[in-house]
């Protein structure tokens, strides 16, 4: 067993962990973060993305003691710019998030790709967020949400 520490959502947090465990594995079954989703197991489906300081990484693949004093965080983490808000409520705008099992991984690699303050065209969102599987919409709805949060986006930050 092994001391980690980091911080998750604005929170400290420590935890005793085995050396081969994955961060998915400490979030859900030690800490009960349960917004973060375990998918495929394999790192295919992005369902279990969160955001390691600032950049989004498949939880399952990740070993939780690489993650020593790093900033994680899921959907749940506190809202100070906004924009957790706006991708959310785009999302539900849209129609692209169905039966949401996807929603958590997808809104947290939108949030990094938003925060790189960089214009992309439909084909670039597509290509950047190609690491999730969603069944449920086809791409299309979130792909249009996350177009519009890019041009509201600079408007409210």
């Amino acid at each position: 067993m092994m001391h980690v520490q980091f911080r998750l959502n604005d929170e400290p947090v420590e935890s005793h962990i085995a050396g081969h465990e994955t961060l998915l594995a400490v979030l859900r079954d030690q800490l009960g973060v349960t917004e973060v989703k375990y998918g495929c197991g394999e790192g295919a489906c992005g369902a279990c993305v969160v955001l390691v300081d600032g950049k989004p990484l498949a939880s399952c693949l990740t070993l939780c003691a690489s993650v020593e004093n790093a900033d994680i965080m899921t959907v749940k983490a506190p809202d100070h710019s906004g924009l957790w808000a706006l991708l959310q409520d785009r999302f539900a705008a849209h129609e692209a998030a169905q039966c949401g099992f996807c929603s958590p991984g997808l809104l947290a690699s939108c949030f990094a790709l938003i925060q790189r303050g960089e214009k992309l065209t439909r084909q670039q969102i597509r290509e950047a967020l190609s690491g999730h599987i969603c069944r449920c919409t086809g791409y299309h709805h979130i792909v249009d949400a996350v177009e519009e949060v890019m041009t509201l986006w600079p408007v409210m930050s």
